[in-house]
């Protein structure tokens, strides 16, 4: 008997996850392959797009392997995927460049210093809602190019991003990109849903050289004979445009229901909410992409979550690694002994910048108040903790934008610790909820799109049935007041400290 089943590719920074779904959202299986990113010098990171296409190719084939299907059952594919990207194409979606810049790139860090003065921080973050370092967006990237490659950016018929160049590979088309991708460019004006002129002649791109903005459902055509032989599958199985990797976490995450909030502890950490207006403060910027359908996408972060916590694991608490492998059932059961706040030990978790209200290059992660007391446990605690503190401000923000529910989804790497998630619903005063298929949550997203996309599945509505858990933290009354003291302490912290480390980071 014939099924209906969705493959859903996340393509992540080292490597492409293949993940096989019914329409039901159960996960039948999955096949991994990996890819290198090039450091030819500093501040560059590259790719090679065919290392991706080879990874797509041979994921592919081992999760159909294993997942013991027949490949004719597979009726729909989609994507999520690292963003950011500019790869240039010629008209028949040939690399005009071997190696492309990824998200992380951060060469354009003049063209991007050349664009904010131009334009105007602030009225540049208005128009955008983009927040990051603008060196990481295709804005600054289009223009290092036009000044250094110019040959590159002259052959160029389209530059498309990276699930986009997967995507012509499989179907033949180039013509459009998501808005979430298109929203994380630098380019894109928000509030009026099409790219800045303004903008792009800063970055001196032209137009046409860009995909047109579509919903993350838009339905990209059908696999060619070639493309479908290549991956071991059916001629005519329908391709649909996917989403950004952080976006599509939160579509898995239950986010496309307005209202539902969707926590991240991820190598950053990052809460965030769909709402029918960009959520905008004059004081700070969070960072807000319109998705489409008159629906904004705003998320507040802590610039390195897990990546920290990792770090203090690995550096301060070595002991707890075996064959090389850290014992994080350990780690949080030392942490479980440690009272609220550390013991009056703050763990700054600035590994990268900081977070979404203090935000600073020259910032870097720091222990504040360690006495003689404080043992690993603490330091153990205070690096969770830390992480919550940032987010804990991110939520205070939406509380007072009145869009805060009693509810958040938790996904992530982090997610797996019992005592974070009891931390952050704690600290955000919300009851806390662990979804279902979490080790896979970027697929899940992709493969809802894709099966609303292609018609498989009625609506959104129903990803909140494909992820239903009742795996459930409720917040504790004493914990939330606790925290709720500790908070202006913590954020005192980071505006003395901002000072002191600039001065520090200037000396010769």
């Amino acid at each position: 008997m014939s099924r209906q089943l969705i493959l859903a590719h996340d393509l992540g920074t080292s490597g492409n996850k293949a993940c096989i779904f019914d329409i039901n959202g159960e996960f039948l299986a999955d096949g991994y392959d990996t890819y290198d990113t090039h450091y030819p010098q500093a501040g560059y990171a590259e790719h090679k797009p065919e290392d991706w296409w080879e990874a797509v190719r041979t994921s592919t084939k081992k999760v159909v392997e294993a997942a013991g299907v027949d490949p004719k059952d597979i009726k729909a594919i989609s994507f999520s995927a690292h963003g950011m990207g500019v790869i240039p194409v010629d008209k028949n979606g040939k690399l005009i460049a071997e190696r492309t810049m990824v998200w992380m790139d951060a060469r354009a860090t003049k063209e991007a210093e050349y664009i904010v003065e131009k334009s105007g921080a602030r009225a540049h973050y208005e128009k955008t809602g983009n927040s990051f370092d603008l060196a990481l967006y295709p804005a600054a990237k289009y223009l290092w190019l036009k000044r250094n490659q110019p040959e590159v950016y002259k052959k160029a018929f389209k530059f498309l991003g990276t699930k986009e160049y997967i995507i012509q590979k499989m179907t033949g088309q180039i013509k459009y990109t998501d808005y979430g991708e298109v929203g994380m460019s630098g380019l894109f004006n928000i509030n009026e849903h099409d790219y800045d002129e303004e903008l792009l002649a800063l970055s001196e791109i032209d137009r046409e050289k860009l995909l047109e903005p579509a919903d993350c459902t838009t339905p990209m055509g059908e696999l060619t004979k070639q493309a479908a032989e290549e991956m071991g599958l059916a001629e005519g199985t329908k391709v649909v445009l996917g989403s950004w990797d952080n976006y599509a976490c939160a579509v898995g995450g239950g986010v496309l229901n307005k209202g539902t909030f969707v926590t991240c502890l991820g190598t950053a950490g990052w809460v965030g909410v769909n709402a029918d207006k960009p959520l905008m403060s004059p004081d700070f910027m969070s960072n807000i992409v319109y998705v489409g359908d008159n629906t904004y996408f705003t998320s507040a972060h802590s610039h390195s979550a897990c990546v920290a916590y990792e770090w203090v694991l690995d550096n301060m608490c070595s002991y707890l690694k075996e064959d090389d492998k850290i014992d994080y059932d350990k780690a949080e059961e030392l942490a479980s002994a440690v009272p609220i706040g550390s013991d009056k030990l703050f763990f700054m978790p600035s590994m990268f910048s900081g977070n979404t209200f203090y935000s600073d290059a020259q910032l870097t992660g720091s222990f504040v108040g360690l006495k003689m007391l404080h043992t690993n446990a603490h330091l153990i605690r205070s690096a969770m903790e830390g992480v919550g503190f940032d987010l804990m401000m991110g939520i205070d923000f939406f509380k007072q934008m009145n869009v805060m529910s009693d509810e958040a989804r938790l996904i992530g790497g982090g997610a797996n610790s019992d005592l974070w998630m009891q931390i952050l619903s704690s600290m955000f005063d919300v009851e806390m909820v662990r979804p279902k298929n979490l080790q896979h949550i970027g697929a899940l997203g992709a493969a809802a799109i894709a099966g609303v996309g292609a018609g498989l599945i009625k609506d959104f509505k129903v990803v909140d049935e494909l992820i239903k858990s009742d795996d459930i933290k409720q917040p504790i009354k004493n914990e939330h007041e606790s925290y709720e003291k500790l908070l202006p302490v913590f954020k005192k912290f980071y505006e003395q400290l901002i000072p002191a480390y600039r001065e520090f980071g200037n000396l010769k």
